[in-house]
């Protein structure tokens, strides 16, 4: 893969310092080096000191957004694509189908773990989940957080919001830890 230097940019401006996860290599990185509007106040493009891509930045808004959420490991490639979906959608202030997913990746859990049948119910999927002991501790108000919002979104003319989409995930990514990466990672340390 090709990589990038920041230096390789013209006429590169010094300017204050910025902290950022770049929204391209997913690196936590500081960076004095970009371009900045002289007519536009806040508004800069800071180049990445690890890929060396740029960020633009208007005040506190950063586009490309950084990558939320982290990977999880020993998901299943349906589940896995989802999940990917999901973070990609937050980066691009998708946060609309950032919730539908979340319902999306359920259904598709229910099915794997549990044994749900496909054409189920939320609802139905749920108690799959929860009869299997797939559910996390306190995971039931989430659940029905997650239910409540989709069905907000899907029936009524109601957008996503980020506050929404980034508590979503972060129950997702918690509970694919709990039932995939953690139970996996347990069974490779006896093993060893």
């Amino acid at each position: 893969m090709f990589k990038y230097q920041w230096n390789a940019w013209l006429q590169l401006s010094s300017m204050s310092p910025r902290e950022f996860i770049c929204g391209f290599c997913g690196k936590d990185v500081g960076s004095d080096h970009g371009y900045f509007s002289q007519t536009h106040g806040g508004i800069s493009i800071v180049i990445c000191t690890n890929c060396g891509r740029p960020t633009f930045f208007e005040n506190n808004s950063q586009t490309p957004g950084p990558l939320l959420g982290r990977s999880v490991k020993h998901l299943p490639s349906d589940i896995k694509t989802i999940y990917q979906e999901m973070r990609s959608s937050i980066k691009e202030k998708n946060y609309t189908a950032t919730l539908l997913l979340g319902r999306k990746l359920i259904m598709h859990t229910a099915v794997d773990l549990a044994g749900a049948k496909e054409g189920e119910t939320f609802a139905a999927y749920v108690d799959f989940l929860k009869c299997k002991n797939y559910i996390p501790p306190n995971g039931e108000k989430w659940l029905k957080y997650i239910k409540d919002l989709g069905n907000e979104k899907n029936h009524e003319i109601k957008l996503g919001t980020l506050e929404e989409a980034t508590k979503i995930l972060s129950f997702i990514e918690m509970m694919l830890i709990f039932t995939y990466e953690f139970p996996n990672e347990h069974e490779e340390g006896i093993n060893k």
